[in-house]
């Protein structure tokens, strides 16, 4: 008898793909899925964006390197990377805008002379992700920040060597050449919005990869320190937008419309794909708790899933040293963000994440669930297929759930700790019981995860 259960615990064990391994078999190309609500690959198998934000990997790394890096934040369980295919920033390694030695024009700032060596080292970048199964957040150009002409190519954009006709051209160019590219979805902008003078010039880089390219999907990247932190904020250009992506540096920037799970709820209702395009740089600058404080960026990442996004995104660092800039990125896979990213990943991969709708009522959660609107909310999902049930707890602490309101008969509760990974079960429940008080073991944050017995779910994570 014993040997019989291990054989069948082996042969479950088997059946049940980890995060990694189910990384490996996206089918490319990504489209939306039938409700536009978040991603499927050719097989209809739905993509969690696990996005880690590596705008300088193009220029930045050697083609060794590069596939080093991706095998390894793969190994962390990210699945997406936000890259540039042209980028000038001082502070990248490699010498950008070159990519060792090779400019990507030929005349200097013309962007209608693509230097064919630049570009062929590009492709081989894009074929390597594709190949381990990651899709390319991909900035035509990034911009960067208008008060800073050091860090993006706006000032280059706006060359005498360029014109917006030049600019529609390299986007012809390279529309043409990517609009086969099976694992990429646009990103216009990049720190800017792209406005004033330099309008023309990206609207025409719009049209001009679109003129080749009508398939791939849009996002977009702008400057969301005055406000406007979607992609379809921007005025200019949210007629290109199919997905809406979030970029937050600074929460408290956000003003009245924060938290950001509040502003992720409201756009959830606009019912187009949203998801967490850009946040949460490990000890970067302004070092202000989005990229210092672990429970603040977990807040944001596990509330953010509950409340619509379909996607997460973070980069590592140290003080003195930030991964975009590729100078000594070995270390900085295995800061405590990285793990807690890795935790993250581990917990809705786990269940049915795509089928999680926002649940702000008060028929679920009947007691102790915070006010709406301050960073200690609690914000919990439905799956739709009434499998699973999930609160994240800023502050643990005690919380009660109307167990007849779950559409569940038989339920198992479980702590799923989002420092750790481990989940500990909590009991099993009849619906019959009506109202139940849950209590976290600590006061620290917490995910409280309602599993429907006849779905036979493993632990939360595994």
């Amino acid at each position: 008898m014993i040997k019989v259960f291990l054989n069948l615990f082996i042969g479950y064990i088997c059946l049940c793909p980890n995060p990694t391994q189910a990384q490996t078999k996206t089918d490319f190309p990504l489209k939306l899925s039938a409700n536009k609500r978040y991603l499927t690959d050719n097989k209809r198998k739905p993509f969690l964006i696990k996005e880690i934000s590596a705008w300088g990997l193009i220029q930045a790394l050697s083609e060794k390197e590069e596939s080093e890096f991706m095998d390894s934040v793969k190994r962390k369980g990210f699945n997406t990377m936000l890259v540039s295919i042209i980028s000038s920033d001082k502070r990248f390694a490699g010498g950008p805008p070159d990519w060792q030695g090779i400019s990507p024009f030929k005349v200097q700032w013309d962007f209608s002379t693509p230097n064919p060596a630049y570009f062929e080292h590009v492709d081989r970048v894009l074929r390597m992700a594709s190949a381990k199964g990651m899709l390319v957040l991909l900035v035509p150009c990034y911009l960067g920040y208008k008060t800073d002409s050091t860090q993006g190519w706006w000032s280059k954009v706006l060359s005498p060597n360029n014109s917006p006709e030049k600019s529609r051209l390299y986007g012809e160019f390279i529309g043409k050449r990517y609009r086969n590219q099976n694992n990429i979805i646009w990103v216009a902008g990049g720190d800017h919005k792209g406005d004033g003078k330099l309008h023309p010039h990206l609207d025409n880089m719009i049209r001009g990869i679109k003129k080749s390219d009508h398939t791939h999907l849009w996002t977009g990247h702008f400057d969301s320190t005055g406000g406007g932190n979607w992609s379809a904020d921007n005025e200019l250009y949210n007629k290109y937008m199919d997905i809406d992506g979030l970029y937050v540096f600074d929460e408290k920037n956000m003003g009245p419309h924060g938290p950001q799970y509040k502003s992720e709820l409201r756009r959830y209702d606009k019912g187009k794909m949203i998801f967490q395009l850009d946040q949460s740089y490990e000890k970067d600058i302004p070092h202000g708790p989005d990229n210092e404080d672990y429970q603040y960026i977990r807040r944001k990442n596990y509330g953010g899933l509950l409340s619509g996004c379909v996607g997460t995104s973070f980069s590592p660092g140290y003080k003195d040293h930030q991964l975009y800039v590729f100078k000594n990125w070995r270390p900085l896979m295995n800061t405590e963000g990285m793990k807690q990213m890795e935790i993250c990943f581990k917990l809705f991969t786990s269940r049915s994440w795509h089928l999680l709708v926002p649940d702000t009522s008060a028929h679920v959660i009947v007691s102790d669930r915070g006010l709406f609107g301050d960073i200690g909310y609690i914000c919990a999902a439905a799956a739709s297929d009434q499998s699973t049930y999930m609160a994240y707890m800023p502050n643990g602490g005690p919380v009660k759930l109307d167990l007849t309101a779950l559409g569940m008969k038989n339920i198992k509760a479980w702590w799923y700790n989002p420092r750790t990974g481990s989940g500990a079960p909590v009991g099993r429940f009849s619906s019959r019981e009506q109202v139940k008080a849950f209590t976290s073991p600590t006061n620290e944050d917490w995910v409280l995860v309602i599993d429907n017995e006849k779905f036979h779910h493993a632990a939360p994570g595994i």
